[in-house]
């Protein structure tokens, strides 16, 4: 073994070797640590596996630092989080358990002043254990933030920070300010090479890895009944989200966000982080049996006797009474009859007529106060798109249409189609409330400087929740389209009944009479500037790069439904966010005015849905 330990360390100093010895390398050290490992009464904790843990970690860094490329391509960031830095990390935690376990049973004692004796000696190992722990927890968090430094600076990921700049201490405000990662590029930048891609994604691995020994920490320093306090998981938070920012189309780090949400009891949050999961372009698929240990905790909560009539201030109760009665039950309900869902979980009985029409019922409630409650103010602009667009996951994911998906049995019809239903009375009551606003504005024939100045205060909140319906509408029509001679007819006639759904209520004459409401009022405000023109439902489903293009390529206000969506894949396969940098981009009104840009793009969306669904029909 020793010899084995010489070789490592001696090729851990040879800052020359290229990609194919450095892997060479990575495995040698990994086989001394296995053979350490499995020498009798070996001390896990002690300073040679230590340094073996070490020097696995200086290889990978130099590996990761040199061909970030095929770095990304082979997973290398997981296999040095499960190598070197989580086995410890359960190692600790185990060690933890079993002290716990020994006091408990110490108390259990007939002597009384044994069993003080051994609950304070329990006590103290614990605490030396978890300031231990606490300890490696710090130190790896350096580690990796050290590396993303090397990282952004290596290849040119920072263009305001000089290489040479970034000193431990700085790194030492990094790790609790985040400034280090705030000027970093989002992977779904026009203007990037392929290397520089796959630095990004190795750099939101990382930073997901940061929030998880965050996460550590604070389980292992607070107390129990702390842990629902969200001031408590900032760091952790910031990390993930800086990790979504970095890259948003990739899952990991959204599931990893819903879970410090699932410990704030924070149900909206949480459901809408673990469908982002599902729904991103690289799906995280465990995030699928976390949603619905979050519903069942978030239902358990709120139909405790009495729960309702407390005046919570946080938690599923809370989340509840913010949005909607039902609001838990229906997201309860929509989860479990997902396709994916019925794999491990114990398969549901179909919907029966007599519960359709009572779940109809309930919905129609649910759409009204809903609305009512975003144009009222009471529901927050954040709540309102998270809330809305976890209605579209919910019907993304029951009609099979995440992209990739090759289905070929029939699920539960019934339960899509109220799915269906629920996202088409919604948009149509938004529909009808910026028309009555539209409407009501050019009655009264007031002085306006733009198209914009049209919306009241309470229709503007339901703009963004419309524009991203319709996108998806779109979206979903093109994936109809596409599919509709190349998969079984029980699935094209599954995803053509969905749309149909989509389609009624309301909806399709809601949209035409306010797209001719909204060209009305452009022929008497903005007479001398043309409307400008419309993408054709042809150029759509040839080309939906083009539509991307017209909503992202060219305004630079920064919203919140990009910040919340971006990375979300839609039926088609499109990127929210993403811009194809073949396609030409053409200048946006509204310049940086956010309603502006919103009114134009509502139009742009209206005009494509319009042409869009009565082609459902002919399906």
């Amino acid at each position: 073994m020793a010899g084995v330990d010489t070789t490592v360390s001696q090729g851990v100093g040879d800052t020359t070797a290229n990609t194919a010895e450095l892997t060479k390398m990575i495995r040698s050290a990994g086989e001394a640590l296995d053979q350490a490992l499995h020498t009798p009464n070996v001390d896990y904790f002690g300073t040679h596996l230590e340094g073996l843990r070490n020097d696995i970690l200086e290889l990978f860094r130099r590996l990761l630092v040199r061909n970030p490329f095929s770095s990304h391509r082979k997973d290398a960031v997981s296999k040095m989080w499960f190598r070197a830095i989580y086995p410890t990390i359960e190692q600790y935690r185990a060690k933890i358990r079993q002290v716990e376990i020994a006091g408990q049973a110490g108390r259990s004692t007939d002597n009384a002043k044994s069993s003080d004796v051994i609950a304070v000696e329990a006590r103290k190992q614990i605490s030396q254990w978890r300031a231990r722990l606490h300890t490696f927890l710090h130190a790896s968090t350096g580690t990796l933030l050290r590396l993303v430094a090397e990282l952004a600076e290596a290849h040119a990921l920072m263009p305001s920070t000089a290489p040479g700049v970034l000193d431990r201490q700085t790194l030492d405000t990094h790790a609790y300010g985040l400034e280090l990662v705030d000027s970093l590029k989002s992977e779904l930048h026009v203007g990037l090479t392929p290397v520089q891609r796959a630095t990004l994604a190795i750099v939101s691995k990382l930073l997901t890895h940061l929030g998880d020994l965050a996460r550590y920490r604070t389980l292992y320093a607070k107390k129990p009944n702390d842990m629902d306090a969200s001031h408590v998981w900032q760091l952790a938070k910031g990390f993930y989200r800086n990790a979504i920012r970095v890259a948003p189309h990739r899952g990991q780090a959204h599931n990893q966000l819903a879970v410090i949400f699932g410990y704030e009891r924070n149900s909206l949050e949480g459901v809408f982080a673990y469908y982002r999961a599902l729904t991103s372009q690289y799906r995280f698929i465990p995030a699928e049996a976390n949603l619905r240990t979050i519903l069942d905790n978030a239902l358990r909560a709120v139909d405790k006797p009495g729960a309702r009539s407390v005046d919570a201030t946080s938690g599923y109760v809370y989340c509840e009474q913010r949005m909607y009665d039902k609001f838990t039950m229906l997201r309860y309900l929509f989860a479990y009859h997902q396709p994916q869902a019925k794999e491990t979980v114990k398969q549901l009985a179909p919907l029966l007529p007599e519960a359709e029409t009572a779940l109809v019922a309930e919905i129609r409630r649910a759409c009204t106060a809903f609305v009512r409650g975003v144009t009222s103010g009471a529901i927050e602009e954040r709540q309102t798109i998270m809330a809305h667009a976890i209605q579209l996951f919910e019907l993304q994911q029951l009609a099979c249409f995440n992209p990739g998906d090759k289905e070929t049995r029939m699920h539960d019809t019934a339960i899509a189609r109220v799915s269906a239903m629920s996202v088409a009375l919604t948009a149509h009551t938004m529909c009808q409330s910026v028309q009555s606003s539209v409407t009501e504005s050019m009655r009264r024939a007031r002085e306006l400087k733009s198209e914009a100045d049209l919306l009241s205060r309470s229709s503007r909140r339901v703009v963004a929740p419309l524009i991203t319906t319709l996108l998806w509408i779109v979206s979903a029509c093109v994936r109809v389209e596409r599919d509709s001679d190349s998969l079984e007819h029980s699935v094209t006639q599954l995803k053509s009944q969905i749309m149909c759904a989509v389609r009624d209520h309301g909806l399709q004459s809601s949209i035409a009479q306010l797209k001719q409401c909204m060209e009305d009022a452009h022929g008497r405000v903005n007479r001398r500037t043309p409307l400008v023109q419309a993408i054709t439902w042809d150029q759509a489903r040839a080309s939906m790069p083009v539509v991307a293009a017209r909503l992202w390529g060219a305004h630079r206000v920064q919203r919140t439904e990009d910040e919340l969506l971006a990375g979300w894949q839609l039926p088609d396969g499109t990127v929210w966010g993403r811009v194809e940098p073949s396609v030409p981009r053409s200048a946006a009104p509204g310049g940086n005015d956010v309603h502006r840009v919103r009114w134009w793009q509502l139009h742009c969306l209206l005009s494509l849905a319009n042409e869009a669904l009565p082609h459902m029909m002919d399906l």
